[in-house]
C-alpha cells in the first residue's frame, strides 16, 4: 500500500470514527470490533484509535463512569460490572471506577433497588414464612446483590 493510499484509508477510518462516536460513546474494544468489521486494516484502526485517545474523544473510564451513573439505580453491582466487562472496559479500570464509585455513592442505593425489587414482587419480609423468604434471597442473589445488601433490605435496616 502506498503512503498515499495508507494515508486515505486512515483519513476514512477517522472519518467512520467521527461518525459513530457521533450517535453514542464506545469503549475502545467495541469501537475497535466496528471498524475492523467495516473492513479497515488492524495497523489503520490502531494508529485511528491512537489519535482518538490523544484527543479525549475516547475514554474507557469515562464510558464506565457514565454507565455507572445511568445504571446505578436500576442494577446491582455486579450486574454493572459484567455489563461494563462485555462492552470491553479493561478490568483494571473498571474496578478503580467501582470502588470510587461504591464509596461516593455508598451501599444505600443498592439496598433501595432491593427495596423496589421486593415491593414489585409484592415480597412482605415481616410477614413471610421462611420458604417464602429463602426464594426471595434467592432470587436477589440472581440478580447479582451481595448477601449484606440481601440482608440489610429484608431486616428493614437503612
Amino acid at each position: 500500500m502506498t503512503e498515499e493510499m495508507r494515508e486515505q484509508r486512515r483519513k476514512e477510518c477517522l472519518k467512520k470514527c467521527g461518525t459513530l462516536l457521533a450517535r453514542r460513546d464506545y469503549t475502545s474494544a467495541r469501537l475497535r470490533e466496528k471498524l475492523l468489521a467495516a473492513g479497515f486494516e488492524e495497523e489503520i484502526v490502531s494508529e485511528a484509535m491512537d489519535s482518538l485517545v490523544k484527543a479525549h474523544y475516547l475514554d474507557d473510564e469515562r464510558y464506565a463512569r457514565n454507565f455507572i451513573a445511568a445504571h446505578w439505580e436500576d442494577r446491582s453491582r455486579l450486574r454493572i460490572r459484567m455489563d461494563l466487562e462485555e462492552r470491553g472496559v479493561p478490568s483494571e479500570t473498571l474496578s478503580e471506577v467501582l470502588r470510587e464509585e461504591s464509596e461516593e455513592r455508598g451501599e444505600e442505593a443498592e439496598i433501595r433497588q432491593i427495596r423496589r425489587l421486593m415491593e414489585k414482587r409484592k415480597f412482605d419480609p415481616e410477614n413471610a414464612d421462611w420458604d417464602e423468604k429463602r426464594r426471595m434471597q434467592a432470587y436477589l442473589y440472581r440478580k447479582g446483590y451481595g448477601a449484606s445488601s440481601v440482608r440489610a433490605a429484608m431486616n428493614g435496616e437503612p
